[in-house]
């Protein structure tokens, strides 16, 4: 998990660039990342711009973070949350089913440096779109858990403050998600061994 020292968030807080580039620079990455996960390849082409007003939104409110309430890149990920279900809200975009179609369009591929790596390019492409696949027919709840306990590294007190839920309810989730994606992923994994 990326983590900015309190002296950076002060500076930037007071108005200093370098310490706010230092923050946009540092976080860039893991928020693109959330979004691409979260919003799926639909929104490919527009996380870049959902990216910026998600940035935007949070220099706005700097001045009001306050380091006694949260670390400051769980108040990000709480910023990345909003917007994501800001976005989903205006495009009123379908609910998908728990049983999902095996039709892949609209799925992203995962090409993140911390997913696995199989020997043949063909087969990690293969298990991105698999897993983005599995990814999608999860609720938006378990979705938003999964993605920032598995691949951002949260831990449970720091979901439970992105999320507004309690720590219970992230576990439950989690424990969730994973048993529907193992279900869901359990032939690839099964051919894999």
């Amino acid at each position: 998990m990326i983590e900015i020292s309190e002296a950076t968030v002060v500076a930037a807080q007071r108005g200093d660039e370098t310490a706010s580039r230092k923050i946009l620079e540092s976080l860039h990455r893991p928020v693109i990342a959330i979004i691409y996960r979260f919003l799926g390849n639909r929104f490919r082409n527009e996380a870049e711009d959902i990216a910026q007003d998600v940035f935007l939104k949070v220099f706005r409110a700097l001045d009001k973070y306050d380091a006694s309430r949260a670390k400051f890149t769980t108040w990000v990920y709480t910023f990345v949350r909003n917007h994501c279900y800001d976005v989903l809200k205006k495009r009123r975009l379908p609910v998908t089913s728990l049983t999902a179609s095996d039709d892949t369009e609209g799925q992203l591929e995962l090409t993140d440096d911390r997913e696995l790596q199989p020997e043949p390019a063909a087969s990690n492409t293969e298990l991105g779109a698999k897993i983005s696949e599995a990814l999608a027919t999860l609720t938006e709840d378990q979705r938003m858990v999964f993605i920032l306990r598995e691949y951002e590294g949260l831990d449970y007190a720091a979901i439970s403050s992105v999320t507004g839920v309690s720590e219970g309810t992230v576990k439950s989730r989690l424990f969730r998600a994973k048993e529907m994606l193992r279900a869901r992923l359990e032939p690839y994994l099964r051919a894999g061994t």
